[in-house]
């Protein structure tokens, strides 16, 4: 006996669609395939084909000698005002398949009409684009370099492209930076991260960290977040704000050591799993540019700031940390007393290194720190930052320099 295939009407958003509901068969599902304008829904997990009564008078002798094929379905359920409609758009002469893309904070989405083609999906995925089964949408990364690109595609296949620029205020919320002194458990986490030895940098990240994740949950306490919330808000995190990895990491431990302290339990790692670092060669310079950089006729401070970094290999956090005292010019060291993680070490003084820093002390007398700022006190980050790139653009270097690099 053969098998018998249903026809069904149903919607997709606007656009009426009939489904094809039949038992699994093997020759059946064969002979369908072979119809172009048969595709198939991941989301309904059924065939299905626009409603055209021609595509649909074809499949049916395609298929008549394999499945009875019943069409009840379409005479019975559909009302008048459905008849009207679907006739309506059958000889609308508005068919043109339409693209829409939406442009949400920094981050790029399309959505492909129903039902698509093949070459669509194989196009967006030559450009790198991700597909988001949960919404439905194709994720386009670097959209700017690729928008007239992706353009010029879709229109050459008959499509109509239309642009929407959103701002999600959970997003605009998420970024915005507040005081963290109103949170009764945010100032307690800090005494207990104080307590433990944390760095000051930590500190700050984990409150940050934590005060976002309150906020996304409507200021909840955290013993009510669940596991799966959680991964929720991480997802966020990485598709919607681009979190990088190291970001990524940092969230996870502020998360983890705000719900010991407070909650006394320990998130599942293959609930919040780490993210897998990148493995990526180092930025450098070549010697020449090193050479160029060094070179510069600047102040001998700053000459020294820049010898220090290249000679030692010193953090920048070091540097402006470093004191007179720690400079031990007898034995040709210097000693490092708050380093990353307040590890100390010691690391060789070179030769050229230590004539250079004695003609600066004799100039400047700096006490206490090796390098002081204007109003006393040391030196900044920032300063140092800026010593290094005018003395990069006076070198003629045009790519970014960092002083880790």
């Amino acid at each position: 006996m053969k098998p018998v295939i249903v026809f069904r009407p149903f919607y997709y958003k606007s656009t009426p669609l009939i489904r094809l509901d039949f038992q699994p068969n093997a020759a059946l599902e064969f002979a369908i395939k072979q119809q172009a304008y048969v595709h198939y829904s991941n989301i309904y997990t059924c065939y299905f084909i626009r409603y055209n009564t021609e595509h649909l008078k074809q499949l049916i002798l395609s298929i008549n000698h394999l499945a009875l094929c019943n069409i009840d379905q379409i005479k019975k359920q559909l009302n008048k005002a459905d008849l009207i409609n679907y006739h309506k758009h059958l000889t609308s002469n508005n068919t043109t398949p339409i693209i829409r893309i939406t442009v949400l904070n920094k981050l790029c989405y399309l959505s492909l009409p129903v039902p698509y083609k093949r070459s669509w999906v194989n196009f967006l995925v030559e450009q790198g684009c991700i597909f988001e089964q949960r919404r439905r949408f194709w994720l386009i990364p670097d959209f700017k370099a690729k928008k007239q690109f992706i353009s010029n595609f879709f229109s050459s296949e008959g499509c109509k492209l239309i642009y929407n620029n959103k701002q999600d205020e959970k997003i605009i919320t998420h970024l915005k930076r507040g005081p963290l002194d109103t949170d009764a458990e945010l100032i307690q986490f800090k005494k207990i991260m104080t307590l433990q030895g944390a760095s000051k940098r930590t500190i700050e990240n984990y409150l940050s960290q934590i005060k976002k994740l309150k906020i996304y949950y409507d200021g909840r306490s955290i013993e009510t977040i669940t596991d799966e919330e959680i991964q929720d808000y991480l997802f966020f995190l990485r598709e919607e704000l681009s979190y990088s990895f190291a970001a990524q990491n940092i969230a996870i431990s502020a998360i983890k050591r705000y719900l010991l302290a407070f909650a006394e339990r320990e998130t599942s790692p293959t609930i919040v799993p780490r993210p897998k670092q990148k493995r990526t060669l180092p930025k450098t310079l070549e010697r020449s540019e090193v050479e160029a950089i060094l070179k510069q006729r600047i102040n001998l401070k700053h000459k020294c700031i820049l010898f220090m970094l290249y000679a030692t290999g010193i953090r920048c956090g070091e540097l402006i940390q470093l004191k007179v005292e720690d400079i031990n010019f007898d034995n040709n060291i210097i000693v490092i007393n708050k380093g990353k993680g307040n590890k100390g070490r010691i690391v060789k003084l070179p030769v050229k290194l230590k004539q250079l820093l004695q003609q600066y002390i004799r100039k400047y007398r700096p006490i206490p720190y090796l390098f002081e700022g204007q109003n006393g006190g040391h030196y900044s980050a920032t300063s140092i930052q800026k010593v290094l790139k005018n003395a990069t653009q006076k070198a003629g270097i045009n790519k970014r320099v960092t002083p880790h690099m």
